[in-house]
C-alpha cells in the first residue's frame, strides 16, 4: 500500500509541475514604437496594443478599455511610477486577456487614467507586466522582430547555468546583480530589467553617488533640473543630475565595456532596451537565471558631450529640463518656459506632438521665457 500512494503522490507532483511549466513555446511579433516594445494582446473587446514591460509588477490597461469591457472597481491601491510619485488607483477583474498562446481569465489587474501620456499621446490600451511572465522563459529581441516564450529553458536550446545571473524578484520585475569596476576600484549593485525603458544603465540615486565616491564613474558630467522621465503620473522629478561612462561592467558573466549611466530618483537601478545593443537577453523566471547572449561586436558608446540643453514636460508644458552647458548656466535655468523651438510656437501644441516626435525646432535654438519675464535665444546641439 506504502509504494502506490508513493507512486501517487509523485504522479500529482509531476502533474503539479507540468502544470506550472507548461510544454509551450511561441513567437509574439513585436514593433518598436516610441522606444517602447509593442505587442497585441487579444481581450473580449478585441485585439489591443500593450507595452511589453518587464519593469511593470503588474498588467495595466487604459480607463478607456476598462469601460468597453465593462469592468468594475474591485479594489483600490497606492501604486507608484518608476520615479517614485504615488498615487490611489483601482484594480479590476479582467475576464480573458491572451498574449500569443498564453491565456489568462479572471486576470486581477491595474487600471491606470487615460490622461496618463503613454496612453494619452502614444495610443497603448495597456502594459503587459511581469504577473504575465511568471511562468515562462522569455527570449528578446530575435531577429525576426519577435519575442520568443517558452515553458521550459530546454525549449530554446542549451544554456550553462554558471554563465546566469541569479534573478531575485521585485514584485514580479526581475532584479539582477551587476559588478561595475574602474581599474582596481569595484562595486556590486542590483538593478531591475526593464523593457520598459528605452535607457541602458539608470543608476538610483544614492548607489551613484557611492559610484562617485568609489572614483568608478569616468567622464562624469553633474547639473541638476528636470529629469526628463515621465511615468504614468505625468510628473518628473526635478533633483541631481548626473551622466557618466563606467569602464567595465560585468553582467551575467559578460564583460561590457564604456557603458553610458544616468540617474535616476526611483527606488530601484534599471538596465532598459539599450541593453540589446550588447546582446539578447533569457530571462528564465521559473529557474530564477538570466543569460545575455553578445553580439559578435560591442557598440561604440554614445557621445554625451554633444548635448548641451534637454526639454522637459512639466505640468503640460514644455520647459528646459537641465542645462549641461556651463556657459549657459547664467542664461536660462531649469523650469524657464520653452516658447518657440527654432520658429516653432509651442505655445498652443498638444504635448502629446511633442513626445510623439512630431515637433522640433527647424533650426537648432530654443526661445526661453526666464523667470524675470525676458526671453532669450539659445542654441541647442540635440533634442533631447
Amino acid at each position: 500500500m506504502k509504494p502506490l500512494l508513493l507512486a501517487l503522490c509523485w504522479i500529482v507532483s509531476a502533474q503539479a509541475v507540468c502544470a506550472r511549466k507548461p510544454a509551450v513555446r511561441f513567437d509574439l511579433p513585436y514593433t518598436v514604437e516610441y522606444g517602447k516594445y509593442v505587442v497585441t494582446v487579444e481581450t473580449s473587446a478585441g485585439p489591443r496594443r500593450f507595452v511589453f514591460d518587464t519593469g511593470a509588477s503588474r498588467t495595466t490597461i487604459s480607463e478607456r478599455l476598462s469601460r468597453e469591457l465593462g469592468l468594475s472597481e474591485v479594489d483600490r491601491g497606492l501604486i507608484g511610477d518608476f520615479e517614485g510619485h504615488r498615487q490611489s488607483l483601482a484594480y479590476v477583474q479582467v475576464p480573458y486577456l491572451r498574449l500569443g498562446e498564453a491565456v489568462f481569465t479572471d486576470k486581477r489587474v491595474v487600471v491606470l487614467p487615460d490622461s496618463s501620456y503613454i496612453f494619452r499621446c502614444l495610443g497603448f490600451d495597456g502594459i503587459a507586466g511581469g504577473d504575465l511572465l511568471r511562468d515562462f522563459v522569455v527570449r528578446m529581441p530575435n531577429a525576426d522582430s519577435t519575442i520568443t516564450l517558452a515553458g521550459d529553458i530546454r525549449l530554446l536550446g542549451e544554456f550553462v547555468r554558471r554563465d546566469a545571473a541569479r534573478i531575485h524578484f521585485a514584485g514580479n520585475s526581475p532584479v539582477i546583480a551587476a559588478v561595475l569596476r574602474n581599474g582596481k576600484s569595484r562595486m556590486k549593485t542590483y538593478m531591475k530589467f526593464d523593457t520598459g525603458s528605452a535607457a541602458l544603465f539608470d543608476c538610483r540615486y544614492d548607489e551613484c553617488l557611492a559610484l562617485l565616491e568609489r572614483g568608478i564613474l569616468r567622464d562624469v558630467r553633474r547639473t541638476e533640473g528636470h529629469s526628463g522621465n515621465l511615468g504614468w503620473s505625468n510628473r518628473s522629478v526635478v533633483g541631481d543630475a548626473v551622466r557618466g561612462v563606467v569602464p567595465e561592467f560585468v553582467l551575467a558573466g559578460q564583460r561590457l565595456a564604456a557603458v553610458p549611466l544616468e540617474i535616476t530618483h526611483g527606488s530601484h537601478s534599471k538596465l532598459g532596451c539599450g541593453l540589446f545593443r550588447w546582446g539578447t537577453v533569457v530571462i528564465d523566471y521559473p529557474g530564477r537565471r538570466f543569460w545575455l547572449l553578445p553580439h559578435a561586436a560591442q557598440p561604440e558608446p554614445p557621445d554625451a558631450s554633444v548635448m548641451n540643453v534637454t526639454v522637459a514636460l512639466d505640468g503640460g508644458r514644455l520647459v528646459v529640463g537641465q542645462v549641461w552647458d556651463e556657459t549657459l548656466g547664467t542664461v536660462i535655468a531649469p523650469g524657464d518656459r520653452i516658447v518657440r523651438l527654432g520658429t516653432v510656437e509651442v505655445e498652443r501644441v498638444d504635448p502629446c506632438a511633442f513626445i510623439r516626435g512630431e515637433i522640433r525646432p527647424d533650426k537648432p535654438e530654443l526661445t526661453v521665457e526666464r523667470k524675470d519675464g525676458t526671453r532669450v535665444r539659445v542654441p541647442v546641439k540635440r533634442m533631447e
